[in-house]
């Protein structure tokens, strides 16, 4: 944590403002930019927050200020006041900054950013979100921030750069918050089967048990595919689908498409992998979810998802859902006696089959497929490890005064 250097939040941002003023461009108040230009990552995590903050920066050169704690609200009654809210001719991009300087309440911090940023919508609203830049100037790095900045950057995709105030040179200056801050020790892209849910799409075939009568649909099948990518990028969701063809004598459905998301209450789980973690009472109830109803990443997401492909399916089979499950069954299913025809997916499982294939072309292999489904389930079967410790929580029983071992699968 920074040493304290302003009393409160209101010197900040009389700092910050006034200096905005005098500089050429933001970016000469930050004392450690190049130290982020080159810099080394050792893990998808940390080149996730490097690329949020470089793409940060490139907007933090000329800026103009639109309002200074100024209600930006289109509503009467409502009341949105950003710390401040600045205009980047550079790249026509709109910068958010929200300052803290108390360790309490940081929770508000991600509440009002996001306000701010569905606000700025109202009056722009066909703004991307990359050309939305969120920064936050903080004296302290609670773990609810860290968790906000974590969670916005690397699963919502959002820009986000850290900076904390610092003495340099006998001046005040800005400094860029080290990725390694951010990251805690349990934020892991390891996974279990179980954490990822879902189910087949199997193509039916009623009027002939001709495994290749569907044969001339392929391209068809591969469009609703692309429309299960769009889909899922519009719900911001994160999962992925193969598309393949079933060789069994018996099953009359040749084709089928394996579909897949974040099983999100089954993450839930991770929390008993912290050895300081202490269970409340909203944990217990959301535990009490699990055990109750059995939630498997079946949501109403994952069939909005899979249902945009049945207009293409329609109009030469008869597709219907089945086999609701996590990833190790699926997977079986669709290995044993088929042929993998093509991958496609969506949010952070894209962005990492995209560093795959980029990888892969430059090694020379310049023939591959964007939607290679080998190279697919390579990636899958590398972030799926088959010794993570899943602990069941349907077996859980929280005993405040006894310790109890959890079953793991």
């Amino acid at each position: 944590m920074s040493k304290k250097i302003f009393e409160t939040e209101e010197k900040m941002q009389e700092w910050l403002s006034s200096n905005l003023k005098i500089v050429d461009c933001f970016r000469d108040l930050i004392i450690n930019e190049d130290d982020f230009g080159d810099l080394e990552t050792t893990s998808l995590v940390e080149t996730k927050i490097l690329k949020s903050y470089q793409h940060c920066l490139s907007s933090l050169g000329l800026v103009s200020i639109i309002s200074e704690n100024e209600n930006i609200s289109l509503k009467e009654g409502d009341s949105l006041k950003p710390d401040l809210l600045l205009y980047a001719p550079e790249t026509e991009s709109i910068v958010i900054v929200e300052l803290k300087n108390l360790a309490s309440p940081s929770r508000q911090v991600g509440t009002e950013i996001s306000a701010y940023a569905s606000e700025i919508k109202s009056y722009i609203p066909f703004i991307s979100e990359g050309d939305i830049i969120n920064v936050i100037f903080s004296s302290v790095w609670t773990t609810l921030i860290k968790h906000y900045v974590f969670h916005e950057i690397f699963w919502l995709q959002r820009n986000i750069i850290c900076l904390e105030p610092c003495e340099f040179e006998g001046k005040i200056g800005l400094r860029i918050v080290d990725i390694s801050t951010l990251i805690d020790n349990e934020v892991s892209l390891k996974l279990s089967s179980q954490h990822l849910g879902g189910y087949q799409i199997c193509m039916y075939d009623y009027s002939s048990k001709d495994k290749d009568r569907l044969d001339p649909f392929l391209e068809q099948m591969k469009t609703a595919m692309a429309a299960i990518t769009s889909k899922g990028n519009s719900q911001k969701n994160h999962g992925f689908a193969f598309l393949w063809k079933d060789h069994w004598d018996l099953s009359i459905a040749p084709y089928s498409i394996t579909i897949l998301n974040f099983a999100p209450f089954n993450s839930l789980e991770r929390l008993l992998h912290n050895e300081d973690f202490e269970p409340n009472e909203i944990t217990e109830r959301f535990f009490n979810i699990v055990k109750e109803y059995s939630p498997e990443g079946h949501g109403k997401s994952l069939d909005e998802i899979s249902a945009s492909a049945d207009k293409f399916l329609n109009a030469f089979c008869r597709p219907r859902t089945e086999g609701f499950t996590t990833w190790d069954s699926l997977k079986g299913s669709m290995i044993n006696s088929s042929t993998l025809i093509s991958f496609n997916s969506w949010g952070i499982f894209d962005e990492l089959f995209s560093e795959k294939l980029y990888i892969e072309y430059k090694k020379g292999n310049t023939n591959i497929s964007s939607t290679d489904p080998q190279l697919g389930l390579q990636l899958i079967n590398e972030l799926v490890d088959p010794n993570y410790e899943f602990y069941n929580l349907t077996y859980y029983d929280y005993d405040r005064d006894e310790d109890n071992e959890m079953p793991s699968c």
